[in-house]
């Protein structure tokens, strides 16, 4: 094959050209003809590239479906399990006592656990957000319940809702709150966040023990409370420590990327 190959003849043997599956003589004519033809030598090149998979939008969707369909049966078994742990309670409840009460809290607390979850995993954007928000609702009406119940259904204790129950459950979720918020606002890693949190659950920790009437009942308190305290500041100082690097390396990525830090 002297003879100068007309071009698609050249680019019917390329791929075969690439993978060294054609002969010597074949090769020089290829290589010959390469060079005074500027359109054989660019299909040459783009064919030595290295392919980048392109995902067909069809893929994407049946892709987006299939994640769906596993979340919704994910959504399924969870909601099934939460249905027979609540029938179970409530039969053996109705059993052994002839009437509905400690049912409503294992109620309660499944829901608890549940709709944080549920709404986690179905939500787009700030989903944590929202699942914080759907705990922290979730978290009061569960103290609520426990008091109703214990006090009203099974005359065990007395009337604690409103005087200790109701204000530690915002106290925390207050502090959890800051800690979300403090993250949201200055754009800081959830290493970070957990600091702050771990921060203020010292001066949470005093007023939990306070709202509860510890320091009046107990004497010998504060030295426990103090340890306590002591050992939430040694987390946050390791917590804060690690957040600073990761945000450091985070800084650090963005300027290398041309990004925009806030």
């Amino acid at each position: 094959m002297e003879q100068r190959l007309v071009c698609d003849t050249v680019k019917d043997l390329l791929p075969m050209y690439i993978d060294n599956m054609t002969s010597v003589a074949s090769n020089e004519s290829i290589e010959e003809h390469i060079k005074g033809c500027e359109g054989c030598r660019a299909v040459l090149e783009q064919m030595k590239q290295p392919l980048a998979a392109e995902t067909a939008p069809d893929v994407k969707e049946f892709k987006r479906f299939l994640k769906k369909s596993k979340l919704s049966l994910l959504y399924w078994i969870m909601g099934a399990a939460a249905v027979i742990a609540i029938v179970t309670c409530f039969i053996v409840n109705l059993a052994v006592e002839g009437r509905l009460s400690w049912v409503y809290i294992v109620a309660a607390g499944i829901v608890t656990a549940y709709a944080p979850a549920y709404v986690f995993v179905v939500s787009g954007k700030r989903r944590f957000v929202k699942a914080l928000a759907v705990l922290s609702v979730c978290t009061v009406v569960l103290v609520g319940t426990v008091q109703i119940v214990l006090y009203y259904l099974m005359n065990i204790g007395g009337l604690w809702f409103w005087r200790t129950g109701l204000p530690v459950a915002l106290l925390w979720i207050a502090i959890v709150w800051l800690g979300v918020a403090a993250n949201m606002l200055f754009h800081a890693n959830a290493v970070l966040a957990m600091a702050l949190i771990a921060f203020l659950s010292a001066p949470g920790n005093y007023l939990t023990h306070w709202l509860v009437g510890d320091f009046q009942r107990f004497g010998d308190k504060y030295g426990e409370i103090f340890f306590e305290d002591f050992g939430n500041l040694m987390a946050a100082a390791v917590l804060l420590l690690i957040g600073i690097v990761i945000q450091k390396r985070k800084v650090r990525k963005k300027q290398e990327n041309g990004e925009q830090l806030f």
